[in-house]
This record gives structure tokens, sequence and C-alpha cells, in this order.
């Protein structure tokens, strides 16, 4: 039986890391290697405090449930993260960009079908 927290805890955590990648990319507007000005680079830091943040959600998890069933629901961060490129980077969607959706979010139910 799958352990229902497990997979909760770990779409949470790619939400977490999508919105991580966010700042992220936000953050590199003003990256540079100088480890002194980035200290100051709050987007920059917030995105890295957002995957660690999310990554303790996937490892609590972990505890929970076999890697090969939570490995492959960390895909759905390459969802979310196109859904936040959209909405907050104004980020243009094709039709290959949502075909890749599509692949991603099958392949997750065949996977959760199969992994009983």
């Amino acid at each position: 039986m799958l352990n229902t927290l497990a997979i909760v805890l770990v779409v949470i955590g790619t939400v977490i890391g999508a919105f991580g990648s966010l700042y992220l990319k936000r953050g590199a507007k003003y990256f540079n290697l100088n480890i002194f000005k980035q200290i100051k680079n709050r987007e920059l830091i917030l995105g890295i405090v957002l995957f660690v943040f999310g990554s303790v959600f996937y490892i609590y998890a972990l505890t929970m449930e076999r890697l090969s069933v939570l490995y492959p629901l960390t895909s759905l961060t390459y969802i979310w993260v196109a859904f936040v490129s959209v909405w907050f980077l104004k980020e243009k969607m094709n039709k290959y960009k949502w075909a890749g959706i599509a692949l991603i979010v099958l392949g997750i139910i065949i996977i959760g079908l199969f992994s009983v």
C-alpha cells in the first residue's frame, strides 16, 4: 500500500522547489562571482532556502516510502516550473512544452498505477 502522506510531502516539496527555481532565476539577474555581493542578493538567497526547504519535505517522505515510488514524483517540479514561469516571468508555452507536460503526467500515472 502506498503511503499517502509521503506522496503529499513530495508534491509539496516539488511546489516549493519550483518557487525556488523562480527566485534563483530572478536572483540570477544580479549574479556575479563576488560572494560578498551575493549575500545581499535576497532573491538568490531565497531561492536557495526554498530548495533546501523543499528537500527537507522530500527527505522526510523518503523515510516513509520507497525511492522507486517517490522519485518519479519529483518530475512534477517541471510542471510547476512551467506554470510559475508563465505566471510570474511571462514566459510563453508552446504545443511542444504542453505535450512534454502531458507525457510527464502520463508517466507519473503509469508508475503510480503499477507501484503497488
